[in-house]
């Protein structure tokens, strides 16, 4: 009787609870058996196997959303619940009525500060259990609902509210599962520079002037800029203080947000337009400057003298100078300078000119491109020959330029021939002397002057003195030509005549040179007497 009672009332308990296997029983529970060769639910070591706690824990965040308060919810926390990460709440209707629609709910809480990502939500249907919807929608592969989370943020909850039917009566198994990754996060912040390089230069400036480049290199970016340098390779005719063409100033770091600047002084070695770009390297970073110009000018002289090539001795010499400035810079303090060379006399000069020793010196304050300076000075010349005259002209930044006028100093022959009688007037059968002076008033030597003396019948020869040797034929006394006489200086010759008979008589004299292109004739009238 009392087996057949203890029979019945396992039976019973078969009924009221089910008859389910160790690993069924534990799964129902969301559990793992320890002795993984436990076969029945009421073995003795069908038990839950314990879930190892991870080497760190967490206490749970005070500020974690409610669990849910629903009738017939449960709970796992991951992945302990001493040392929680992740809450899995699901809740359903502890009855439902076969083929009606019921509706649970699935939460997943992070109960970190810290992100997690990856999570995955499982949901496993048994076979009477037939899935309607969710939201948000699930991935339905067979018997499983899938939700992918990509991340959760922290103490962030996501609830998943699905809609099933209980298409067979009994027990509805609905077990629900999470996976999740806690990354290790470091936080770097990326940075990035970015370089600008600006050139600033004059746009025109004397070939005289020193250029100052200027360099600013500036770093608008995120983050430092490393190894920062400048690099300039010159154009042609451009040059450093030092002579170099090629700039290269190392900058060091360049924090973001700062800049630097740095000037550079340069010179032209000839005029020109030039253009060039800088360029800064820095690790990582090659950028280029705007195209800088800088037009070099260059002030330009030209000299003009203009003279007689040939003037006479007494007369003024006058010497006109014109300078011009061709250059397209202004010539500054501009100096015109003329040189008086020996057998010359100041006179005088046009305004501003004034005699400093052995020059004419004239200073113009500025020459504007295309402009032109006149003056003109006086002289007088000293002596014959030829006069060299030399005229010079500079300026600030311009080259010194010359010009030379010759002039040939000629001179004036005057040549006076005169006649005088010693004694007049003769008796018949004395003497009489003639004396003939040639004087040469001018400025020229006279060359090769030549005298003749011409003798009426009244007359005898006597003889004859004089600068050159005289010879008597006919009624003539020629002379030897005279080969020179110089400016200012006089000769003289002598005949001797005997009076012959009474009368009013001539004694005619000839003379000729090379600067003469005639005879010049004299005649002295001498009163003969008895």
């Amino acid at each position: 009787m009392k087996k057949a009672l203890l029979v019945l009332l396992l039976t019973s308990l078969i009924l009221i609870s089910g008859c389910y296997s160790c690993h069924t029983r534990m799964e129902m529970q969301g559990k793992t058996p320890a002795d993984p060769a436990a076969k029945f639910m009421w073995d003795r070591n069908c038990r839950p196997a314990p879930i190892p706690l991870p080497e760190r824990c967490e206490p749970f965040p005070k500020s974690l959303p409610p669990p849910l308060s629903l009738p017939n919810c449960e709970e796992r926390t991951y992945p302990c619940q001493g040392c929680g990460v992740v809450r899995l709440e699901k809740c359903m209707p502890k009855q439902v009525q076969t083929g009606t629609e019921f509706e649970y709910t699935i939460r997943v809480t992070n109960l970190t500060n810290g992100a997690l990502t990856d999570v995955v939500v499982t949901d496993t249907l048994n076979e009477n259990i037939q899935h309607k919807s969710s939201n948000p929608p699930a991935n339905v592969q067979g018997n499983k609902l899938i939700w992918a989370f990509s991340g959760l943020g922290p103490k962030q909850a996501v609830e998943i509210n699905g809609v099933a039917v209980a298409i067979v009566s009994g027990i509805l198994k609905n077990c629900a599962d999470v996976t999740y990754r806690m990354p290790v996060c470091v936080q770097s912040v990326s940075v990035q520079p970015n370089i600008i390089i600006t050139k600033t230069a004059p746009a025109e400036v004397s070939i005289c002037d020193p250029i100052k480049a200027v360099f600013k290199v500036e770093n608008t970016g995120t983050g430092p800029a490393n190894n920062v340098r400048i690099i300039d390779n010159l154009p042609e005719g451009l040059v450093t203080a030092q002579g170099s063409s090629k700039i290269e100033i190392p900058m060091g770091s360049l924090l973001a947000g700062t800049s630097r600047s740095v000037a550079v002084t340069l010179r032209a070695q000839r005029p020109g337009t030039f253009n060039n770009k800088a360029i800064a390297v820095a690790d990582g970073i090659n950028v280029e400057s705007q195209t800088v110009t800088t037009m070099v000018k260059k002030p330009v002289l030209k000299i003009t003298k203009t003279g007689p090539d040939a003037q006479y001795l007494d007369r003024k010499l006058t010497y006109e100078i014109a300078v011009t400035n061709t250059g397209d810079w202004p010539a500054v303090n501009t100096i015109i300078e003329d040189f008086a060379s020996g057998g010359l006399h100041f006179v005088k000069a046009s305004r501003g000119g004034t005699l400093i020793k052995d020059k004419v010196m004239w200073k113009v304050a500025k020459l504007n491109p295309g402009a032109t300076a006149k003056t003109y000075v006086t002289y007088m010349p000293d002596g014959l020959g030829t006069i060299v005259n030399t005229a010079t002209a500079s300026a600030v930044c311009a080259d010194a330029v010359k010009a030379t006028v010759q002039t040939q100093i000629k001179g004036i022959p005057a040549i006076l021939l005169e006649v005088v009688d010693i004694t007049d007037p003769i008796k018949v059968g004395d003497d009489v002397t003639y004396r003939i002076t040639v004087t040469n008033q001018g400025s020229a030597v006279g060359t090769n002057i030549a005298i003749k003396a011409i003798l009426e019948s009244e007359m005898g020869y006597v003889s004859n003195a004089g600068a050159t040797q005289g010879s008597f034929a006919g009624n003539t006394v020629t002379f030897a030509p005279l080969p020179s006489l110089a400016p200012k200086t006089r000769a003289s010759w002598e005949v001797v005549v005997k009076a012959e008979a009474v009368g009013d008589i001539r004694f005619k004299t000839t003379m000729r040179s090379d600067q003469l292109t005639r005879d010049v004739e004299e005649t002295e009238s001498t009163n003969f007497y008895e």
